[in-house]
């Protein structure tokens, strides 16, 4: 379809030439799946055959169907570690949990129970993922844009393991965002959903399945908040950890 492939190239254009795209509505995919047909195109022109790793995964109800996007190679990063300035055109922080997987759950018909999956997981980490866009105006393009630019995906940054995750009270944790010291946001709140692995079994319906070493972050503990050119940021979970990355000019 000549209009999604036209879309394609806007954003690999974008990704490469570090450009962001002013387009409407009208321009992009029509539909969620229309969007990922897009996100799939991206990842393969950047990216090549390599099987997506990392995930970003969310809803905005508990009613709603998830969303999910395939979080760039380059765009993984672990705790304490860098990455070049160039990379974005700007960076607002959000603080997460993420999951990663030890056990293969191959792609099957019947839904993956509860069970399975927390079985499935070997660890449990803070992370913070920076948002930014290829997109000059992500509201004005509207949802199916922002679905196809990877759920605005900057990077993700995986940083402490939490011991004794499946004892950990997930309903109440005070969580701060800071950049070069500054506290950004600060609040306690509980998880996204009031459930942190809500999304998961459709997540591996959507990806066809998790294969051990497999990372999967679930969603916002609180807003974006725009970290302009601060050089240190940190997500930190109290009592749990923290998420930790430079950004090197």
């Amino acid at each position: 379809m000549p209009r999604l492939v036209t879309a394609t190239a806007l954003l690999v254009e974008a990704h490469q030439g570090r450009h962001p795209v002013r387009v409407s509505p009208d321009e992009g995919p029509a539909d969620p799946r229309e969007s990922y047909a897009v996100q799939a195109q991206v990842w393969h022109a950047l990216a090549g055959s390599a099987r997506p790793t990392a995930w970003k995964v969310g809803a905005p109800r508990i009613d709603a169907e998830p969303l999910a996007a395939p979080v760039l190679p380059e765009r993984l990063c672990p705790g304490c570690g860098r990455l070049p300035r160039e990379m974005f055109t700007s960076v607002a922080v959000e603080a997460e949990i993420a999951v990663r997987f030890g056990r293969a759950l191959p792609a099957r018909q019947t839904p993956y129970s509860r069970q399975e999956i927390l079985d499935a997981i070997e660890s449990l980490h803070v992370a913070m993922e920076l948002v930014d866009a290829r997109l000059a105006d992500p509201e004005a393009a509207g949802p199916n844009w922002r679905l196809a630019d990877n759920l605005l995906n900057g990077a993700l940054v995986i940083g402490d393991a939490l011991p004794g995750w499946r004892e950990i009270d997930w309903s109440s944790r005070e969580v701060t965002l800071e950049a070069d010291g500054r506290v950004l946001d600060r609040r306690t709140c509980g998880a996204p959903l009031n459930d942190l692995f809500h999304c998961l079994s459709w997540w591996l319906s959507h990806a066809g399945g998790a294969r051990p070493g497999d990372i999967v972050t679930t969603g916002a503990w609180s807003g974006a908040h725009p970290a302009g050119s601060a050089a240190r940021l940190s997500a930190t979970f109290s009592g749990l950890g923290m998420a930790l990355v430079e950004i090197v000019t």
